[in-house]
C-alpha cells in the first residue's frame, strides 16, 4: 500500500551516543544520572529527530576497599578532615539533590561499600535487558544506598535488588562472585582512562568530547547537539 500523498514522512533519525561514566557511592553521579536524563527530553522536546542513547560506564572509584566495606561515617570523617567539613559537603549534595527531586539520607549508611560487585551486577544487566535494565538498575542501586542505606557491596542485597528489576537471583549470585572481578576492573579503568577522565561523573558524547561533573542539564543538551556537527 503507498502512502497517501498528503501523508507527512517521518524525520530522518539522528543518533547521539553518550557514554555516561559513573560509580554508585558517588551522590553527583545520582545527580549527574538525573541531569541527563533532564538533558535528554531537552533535546527530544526541541529536536524530535534525534535519538539519544547512553550507555552506561562502570568507573569504581576505590577498588581497593576491603570487599566487606568499612565504616562509613569514620571513612569522610579522615577523608575531610573535620564533622563541620562533612556536614558542608553534605549540605553541598543535598540541596544540589533537591533541584533534581533527590533526597540523601547519609545518617542512614552505615557501610562505604566496594562497588565492584554492584558494578558487576550492572554489567550482567545489560547482557539481559541492555541498556534500559541498567538504567533501571542503577537507579535501584542509588536509592538502595542513598536513602536506604543499604550495603550495595553486600552479594546478597545486591540479589534482592537485582530481583526488584526482574533479574534472577542466580544470574546475580553468578555475576557478582570475586573471582569475575579482575578482568573487568580492567576494562572499566582502561575505558575511562582512554577517554582522559579522571574523576564520575563524566560524559564522553560521540565518542568525541568529554566533560565532568554534574552539569546542568541545558548545558548537556548543548554538548550533545554539538556532537552531532562533527
Amino acid at each position: 500500500m503507498s502512502r497517501p500523498a498528503n501523508a507527512a514522512a517521518p524525520l530522518p533519525r539522528r543518533r547521539i551516543s553518550v557514554d555516561f561514566h559513573y560509580d554508585l557511592i558517588c551522590p553527583w553521579c545520582m545527580i549527574g544520572k538525573r541531569r541527563l536524563e533532564r538533558a535528554i527530553e531537552l533535546v527530544a522536546r526541541y529536536h524530535p529527530d534525534v535519538e539519544v542513547r547512553v550507555r552506561w560506564k562502570s568507573f569504581p572509584l576505590l577498588p581497593e576497599l576491603p570487599l566487606e566495606g568499612t565504616p562509613f561515617q569514620a571513612f569522610y570523617l579522615a577523608r575531610l578532615g573535620s564533622a563541620a567539613a562533612v556536614e558542608a559537603r553534605r549540605r553541598q549534595v543535598r540541596e544540589a539533590g533537591h533541584a533534581c527531586g533527590i533526597r540523601f539520607d547519609f545518617e542512614r549508611i552505615a557501610w562505604m561499600p566496594n562497588t565492584i560487585a554492584a558494578h558487576a551486577l550492572v554489567e550482567r544487566a545489560g547482557q539481559i535487558g541492555g541498556a534500559a535494565l541498567q538504567s533501571q538498575l542503577i537507579d535501584q542501586l542509588f536509592q538502595a544506598y542513598f536513602q536506604r542505606g543499604v550495603h550495595i557491596g553486600d552479594r546478597q542485597a545486591l540479589a534482592e535488588i537485582g530481583a526488584i528489576c526482574g533479574i534472577p537471583r542466580a544470574a546475580c549470585r553468578e555475576s557478582t562472585e570475586p573471582s569475575r572481578y579482575g578482568g573487568l576492573l580492567d576494562r572499566w579503568l582502561g575505558e575511562a582512562q582512554r577517554e582522559g577522565l579522571q574523576g564520575v561523573p563524566g560524559f564522553v558524547f560521540g565518542d568525541r568530547q568529554s566533560l565532568s561533573g554534574a552539569l546542568p542539564p541545558d548545558v548537556l543538551a548543548k554538548a550533545m547537539l554539538a556532537s552531532l556537527q562533527h
